[in-house]
């Protein structure tokens, strides 16, 4: 499953629950909201049979939103198009991005199968008020996987809004890519079309 989700690019796949370990002793706050997110995806794993698809999209849709900033990502990810749309239309995309990154986790968490997921360290505030926590994937059976999250404030709370695989291959960035052909051929409209196709994809694989 892993190999799969990689091929979709939705960078923060695991074909299974993990355990997580930290780097230091006195984790900051961009840290630990990682590793709550990483709490509730075990939560949800360990009850992924239980529960089936649409009871981990109930249990993890508040951790995602709660973890990401759904509004930033949609807003990068649809790059000069996003100045052209109405107030609606951004409503619209921000919610499908949502729904389909909630539909993701719920869909690829699915079973445990013994993956290790540890917090390797944190960075320093880069001048632009974002930090990196960069961990690793060790999955059963397959090469470690480096895997950073880029988080920046939203107020008080630290929020992720992009993930680096092997730390260079950013998510958003090849969504940007995506969803600019999408765009091209057609309006907002269609590109919600195609995250809610990709949020039942998700579904039908999970």
């Amino acid at each position: 499953m892993i190999r799969r989700l990689f091929r979709t690019l939705w960078l923060l796949s695991l074909a299974a629950t993990f355990t997580v370990g930290s780097a230091h002793a006195q984790d900051a706050a961009p840290t630990a909201v990682i590793e709550k997110f990483h709490a509730s995806l075990i939560d949800a794993m360990k009850q992924g049979k239980e529960l089936g698809f649409d009871g981990r999209m109930a249990k993890l849709s508040p951790s995602v939103m709660d973890t990401f900033d759904i509004p930033a990502m949609a807003r990068i990810s649809t790059g000069a198009a996003w100045q052209k749309m109405s107030e609606t239309e951004r409503t619209d995309v921000t919610k499908a991005f949502g729904d389909w990154t909630a539909a993701s986790y719920a869909g690829n968490f699915s079973s445990f199968d013994g993956e290790k997921f540890t917090t390797k360290s944190q960075s320093k505030d880069d001048g632009k008020g974002n930090i990196l926590v960069n961990t690793q994937l060790d999955p059963k059976g397959m090469p470690a996987v480096t895997l950073n999250y880029r988080l920046h404030k939203v107020g008080e709370q630290w929020k992720v809004f992009d993930i680096f695989l092997e730390g260079a291959i950013s998510q958003l960035a090849m969504r940007r890519a995506e969803f600019a052909a999408v765009l091209a051929r057609g309006k907002p409209v269609d590109l919600i079309t195609h995250m809610n196709k990709l949020a039942a994809d998700a579904k039908k694989d999970g």
